[in-house]
């Protein structure tokens, strides 16, 4: 558990306005503990400035006493009692993810797709703006993380994560066997990571993370999917898949998961298909190239998403690749989409990765 260390009442006016006497009564199962003591606002409970406009909203719900100690300001927050621990039972990186359980793969069966079957894709996640649109997609890595284009994440627009959604036009999620899924989470963003290196002009290193004010409740539409950290995981492939619920061909966003089969492109025939268009764009050795057949492409909204395929070796969905960009032809042309090689980014994602 990370030492409880004194808030500043500066940084605490700046960031939330809070008029000193408003506080919160704390519901029967949370207690008004330190906010040091509550995973919600961990890692970063002392540095407001990193909060996300969420996380901000959170806090005002949440403030339930303030504390003066050394003539210094400490606030409490209404929370679940945390769990007995030290820090040296804090995990990070690899350790936080599940390998035995990620990826689940069934053998069900975006610009010429088909729709996924509901239960089908439960990693899949949707970026929500502050203006309460939809805009990107990402994919849960494990319950705090989210994996998405650093693209995404540069106007510092996304406000909440929803996950376990299927079709956007249906509040719970039914098939024709009438098996239910949980309703969708929206979680709010603590905390969003773009890669440091991540050049916009270039389109290169498109990569972040999402770290969610709350762990997500895993279920049968909730899981997270696997990522290249294993050999196992690391079995080359030739077939791919990227879902989303991005444009279609006829200049729509889908309302249901959409997901279609895709082939990867050497690296050189996809600059050469694509450099005509855009004279800046550079593919390199940490980025994939993918098309489809009948024009089957990914479009505008699937950002962020998951490029994957299945496991050989443990027969499990991995993400090898997140969508980046292309021509934007949408089922109009037939060209390439270039999407960010997960597997060079590993020891990034790793080290970003906090209890």
């Amino acid at each position: 558990m990370h030492s409880t260390k004194p808030i500043l009442a500066v940084l605490f006016v700046a960031c939330c306005h809070q008029v000193s006497g408003q506080f919160n009564k704390c519901p029967a199962d949370e207690m008004c503990i330190s906010i040091g003591e509550c995973e919600q606002f961990l890692p970063h409970y002392n540095q407001p400035a990193k909060w996300s406009p969420s996380l901000r909203d959170e806090f005002r719900r949440r403030v339930c006493q303030r504390e003066t100690m050394n003539g210094v300001n400490v606030y409490k927050v209404c929370c679940s009692p945390p769990a007995p621990t030290t820090e040296s039972d804090r995990k990070r990186g690899l350790e936080l993810l599940d390998l035995e359980n990620c990826g689940a793969y069934t053998d069900d069966k975006i610009s010429f797709g088909q729709d996924a079957k509901l239960f089908q894709f439960p990693w899949m996640a949707l970026l929500k703006s502050k203006a309460g649109s939809f805009f990107c997609g990402g994919t849960l890595i494990n319950e705090r993380y989210v994996l998405t284009a650093a693209h995404c994440l540069v106007n510092n627009d996304v406000a909440s994560v929803r996950l376990g959604e299927y079709d956007l036009n249906s509040t719970i999620d039914c098939n024709k066997h009438g098996d239910c899924a949980p309703a969708p989470q929206d979680i709010p963003v603590e905390r969003a990571i773009s890669h440091e290196d991540y050049s916009a002009r270039y389109k290169l290193h498109d990569i972040g993370l999402i770290r969610l004010a709350r762990r997500a409740s895993l279920n049968d539409n909730v899981l997270p999917i696997c990522l290249p950290v294993t050999p196992a995981f690391l079995t080359k492939q030739t077939i791919f898949f990227v879902v989303g619920w991005g444009q279609t061909q006829n200049a729509l966003f889908a309302n249901k998961l959409q997901f279609t089969k895709l082939d990867l492109m050497a690296n050189d025939e996809c600059l050469k298909q694509l450099r005509p268009k855009d004279r800046f764009v550079r593919i390199s050795d940490s980025q994939l190239c993918a098309i489809g057949s009948n024009l089957s492409d990914n479009c505008s909204g699937d950002s962020g998403g998951p490029l994957k395929s299945i496991s050989i070796q443990n027969s499990r969905y991995v993400q090898y690749g997140v969508v980046s960009f292309g021509l934007r032809t949408c089922g109009k042309q037939s060209a390439p989409g270039v999407y960010t090689r997960v597997e060079r980014y590993v020891d990034w994602i790793l080290e970003q990765l906090e209890d």
